[in-house]
C-alpha cells in the first residue's frame, strides 16, 4: 500500500494547505512546503534513512535556497527564475493589462 509522505524527511505527517492548489502540501516534521509524493514502504524506509544520514546538510541548502529566493538570485537546474518585487510585478502586470 502506498502513503503520502513528505519528499524530503519521509514523514507522513503532512497536510495539503491550499485546497485549491493540489500541489501545495506541508510537512510538519521538516517544515518542507511543496508537492507530496506516494510510495511504498520501501521508498519510504529509503527517504526516511536518507534524512536521518543527511539531515544537516538536506537543511543547509533548504536555508539557502530560500535566501536566495528572497534576493531573488535563486536559478534552478532548467531556467532562471525571476523574483520580482511588488512594484515591479505591479508594473508588469500593468504593461500587460491585467
Amino acid at each position: 500500500m502506498k502513503s503520502k509522505i513528505c519528499p524530503r524527511c519521509g514523514s507522513r505527517n503532512v497536510e495539503w494547505i491550499i485546497p485549491q492548489v493540489w500541489s501545495r502540501w506541508v510537512c510538519y516534521n521538516c517544515e518542507y512546503t511543496g508537492p507530496i509524493i506516494e510510495a511504498d514502504s520501501k521508498l519510504e524506509e529509503e527517504i526516511i534513512k536518507n534524512w536521518k544520514l543527511n539531515k544537516e546538510e538536506i537543511m543547509a541548502q533548504a536555508e539557502e535556497d530560500r535566501k536566495k529566493i528572497l534576493d531573488g538570485t535563486y536559478c534552478d537546474d532548467e531556467k532562471d527564475v525571476e523574483v520580482l518585487s511588488d512594484k515591479e510585478l505591479e508594473k508588469k502586470l500593468k504593461e500587460l493589462g491585467i
